[in-house]
């Protein structure tokens, strides 16, 4: 059944975002244009290309946050929430597809931007200069395991901010008024919580591993370490979300 319910949620966030994809793409090809071939012809046009694909950037982010909270929100907790609750899946099975869906474009969306720094690259004529670096060189002192647990800590970190964005909308909503307001309180506070506890890490690490920043081994412990803390809140703010939507669900 969550299979069925990503093929539907992950479309129905692409239909908004892909066409901001298109338009940041072309902007980026504008701007490439601007600062490569067409650069003397005017200073204006770099300056206007420029803010427009800031513009896309910038469109592409807000879009894709709003559009988070707003699939999430209206789907399980608003309007459409009758509808989804007579469905045969489990709240835990709604909450995974949102987050999975979400996940899946907040990375397409760094993946665009990599992809707008190529298309900027190969229309302003710098494209060719990749080809004079020794890549079997470079990629053979790449420290494989280290990239590996980077990636992990990067596709678990938008996981664990994504539920943590899911789990205030979700204690908001536990109040009888204003649930707007106390969603953002709720989200504050659970930055603050996260704070005090990567705090208490910092301070472990800094007293067990005194080396820790100074080494290979020392940044892969790092990773490590930061991997199961952003696993472990994570999984607290899935069963927070879980547990208010099918013991406290207020639709009201």
């Amino acid at each position: 059944m969550l299979g069925k319910l990503l093929k539907y949620e992950i479309p129905a966030l692409g239909r908004r975002l892909v066409p901001l994809y298109i338009g940041w793409i072309a902007t980026a090809a504008l701007l490439g244009l601007m600062v490569g071939p067409l650069q003397k012809e005017s200073e204006f046009m770099i300056v206007i290309s420029a803010l427009l694909y800031t513009a896309a950037a910038t469109a592409v982010v807000v879009m894709a946050v709003v559009m988070i909270i707003q699939r999430y929100n209206n789907s399980l907790l608003g309007d459409e929430a009758y509808f989804n609750q007579v469905l045969p899946v489990t709240a835990s099975q709604h909450i995974a597809s949102k987050t999975i869906s979400a996940m899946l474009w907040v990375l397409l969306s760094m993946v665009a931007m990599a992809v707008t720094g190529i298309i900027i690259a190969m229309f302003s004529g710098h494209f060719l200069d990749i080809f004079k670096v020794n890549w079997l060189e470079f990629l053979s002192k790449v420290d494989w395991l280290t990239v590996i647990l980077v990636l992990l800590v990067t596709v678990f970190g938008i996981t664990q901010s994504v539920l943590q964005i899911y789990a205030a909308i979700t204690i908001g909503r536990q109040a009888k008024q204003h649930t707007t307001l106390a969603a953002i309180g709720a989200y504050i506070g659970l930055m603050i919580a996260e704070t005090f506890v990567g705090r208490g890490v910092t301070e472990v690490m800094s007293f067990k591993f005194y080396d820790v920043f100074n080494s290979i081994a020392g940044f892969r412990m790092t990773m490590l370490i930061a991997l199961v803390v952003t696993i472990a809140i994570g999984v607290i703010y899935f069963f927070i979300c879980n547990y208010l939507m099918e013991k406290k669900l207020n639709l009201n």
